[in-house]
């Protein structure tokens, strides 16, 4: 299974490409941050089930000094009037140099 580094999205083996955000799918997943693309500022951390989760995850990660930003929450916003479910996620994602320190900070729970 591969894994895409921007928005964490799972695809096959042969799969070579993100159908969602573009993003090679060439490498391996990384234990460690994703390599930085041009253009791309941040990396997906986590994919939290709704609005609510992925707001409360991101306080936890600013408390501790982490710069966090949820891509999916004006959508989710909209969607909140009809049905979450639909779009599938909500992801968290953070600096690359944060990464390390972030999902450390989450596997202490």
């Amino acid at each position: 299974m591969k894994t895409c580094p921007y928005c964490g999205a799972e695809y096959p083996d042969d799969t070579t490409i993100c159908a969602a955000d573009h993003t090679p799918l060439d490498r391996p997943a990384q234990a460690s941050a994703p390599e930085q693309q041009p253009g791309l500022d941040f990396v997906t951390l986590t994919r939290c089930q709704n609005l609510f989760e992925a707001d409360f995850l991101a306080s936890r990660l600013q408390s501790a000094g982490i710069e966090v930003f949820i891509p999916d929450a004006s959508v989710m916003q909209v969607m909140g009037a009809f049905d979450q479910s639909a779009f599938g996620y909500v992801r968290v994602q953070v600096s690359p140099k944060d990464y390390d320190a972030a999902k450390e900070l989450l596997s202490v729970e």
